[in-house]
């Protein structure tokens, strides 16, 4: 099966789309006899979009969105047109480009998957709650058209599901829920997970791990604040932080500012500071799918975060972490956690679960296979 895989950006790039392009192409590459990349995808007219949404959001006071213009729609679904009658593929797999998908003619069988759609992106992010009319109206049309036109809907959440089909009028039946997987490479088994419980627990300091690149919206003043409630408590805490350099220090912070995984050095800083680690902190105030809180189960650490967006579906609250509920306070939340750290086995039983789950559900390769058999059954 000739499998063409339709993105935005180069999906051999590493750093596109925070890696994701790339993970599910290379997941793909060994699930499938060939996968063919249909992207990147670019017109000079982009940059006429973006000049003209730069104009009406001055006079209006409105966000315009380039992406959701409908002539660079038109020329995107042309240029994979083009593309599609050059490479002859089987099957259509487009990763988070209903935009560019919307206007295609072609007759190859589409399967899409995003990571979030318009309207869930309009409850969660400021730069979609204020955006000029013509922009709210196409993203709606753009993705309701390619959601339409796809055989299968491929969604990582059952809270993306539910958008889908409440947003859209999509039938359950065109929906497969599988989970996404983690953004780099870098992977242990068992005995090495079971290894770093045990050696996190014999340590003094609880290390608190939060990454993120917006430290007031992914929760970095209350992750501090949580922090600074378990100092009170007796335990000797610090909260590490990466993707971010917050505009004051703090003698309970240790910053590392961001670190770019395709670099072996920055890649290899981020896989010690998630050994080290006790806890995976975001108390986020908006998150989709939440890639960091599988990055944390793949290290088997137990993580916490807000019941917000995906986060209670990469965070299971009482089996692999804690979800903070809208009324916790900090104190209510360091109690949670002083009581699991007190419990060598509580502590133990969360983090393996949380491995367990990234073994089982939460990474590329089974994603991979369990997209196959979405294909094979469709199309075979």
């Amino acid at each position: 099966m000739r499998i063409g895989y339709i993105t935005k950006e180069d999906p051999n790039d590493v750093r596109a789309y925070s890696g994701t392009h790339y993970a599910m192409f290379q997941a793909l590459k060994g699930e499938f006899e060939e996968v063919v990349p249909l992207g990147p995808i670019n017109h000079w007219y982009k940059n006429v979009a973006k000049l003209k949404g730069k104009i009406k959001t001055f006079r209006s006071n409105k966000v315009f969105k380039f992406q959701y213009d409908l002539k660079l729609a038109k020329i995107h679904a042309d240029i994979i047109d083009r593309r599609i009658r050059k490479e002859k593929p089987d099957i259509l797999l487009g990763s988070l480009v209903s935009p560019e998908v919307a206007y295609l003619t072609s007759d190859v069988p589409l399967y899409l998957t995003t990571d979030a759609t318009f309207p869930r992106l309009g409850m969660l992010h400021s730069s979609h709650k204020n955006l000029y009319k013509e922009s709210f109206e196409n993203a709606l049309l753009l993705e309701k058209k390619a959601f339409s036109k796809a055989e299968k809907i491929v969604l990582p959440l059952d809270w993306l599901k539910e958008s889908a089909i409440k947003d859209y009028g999509i039938t359950e039946n065109k929906i497969e829920v599988i989970p996404y997987g983690k953004n780099f490479e870098i992977s242990f088994g068992q005995s090495e997970i079971d290894n770093l419980i045990k050696l996190r627990k014999n340590k003094q300091e609880l290390k608190f791990l939060f990454v993120g690149i917006n430290w007031e919206q992914k929760g970095g003043y209350e992750a501090l604040s949580i922090v600074r409630e378990l100092t009170k408590k007796g335990l000797k805490s610090r909260l590490v932080v990466v993707g971010c350099i917050p505009e004051f220090q703090d003698k309970l912070m240790d910053v590392f500012g961001f670190l770019r995984k395709d670099k072996a050095e920055d890649l290899n800083k981020l896989t010690e500071l998630y050994k080290s680690a006790s806890f995976f902190l975001l108390p986020t105030k908006a998150e989709c799918v939440g890639m960091s809180f599988i990055e944390a189960a793949s290290f088997g650490l137990p993580a916490i975060g807000t019941n917000v967006g995906g986060v209670p579906e990469a965070v299971i609250d009482g089996e692999t972490g804690i979800i903070i509920q809208r009324n916790d306070t900090s104190d209510m939340i360091a109690e949670k956690i002083f009581q699991i750290w007190k419990s060598d086995s509580e502590y133990e039983r969360l983090s393996s679960n949380a491995f367990s789950r990234y073994s089982e559900q939460m990474n590329w390769k089974n994603w991979a296979n369990r997209v196959k058999e979405v294909l094979s059954k469709e199309v075979i």
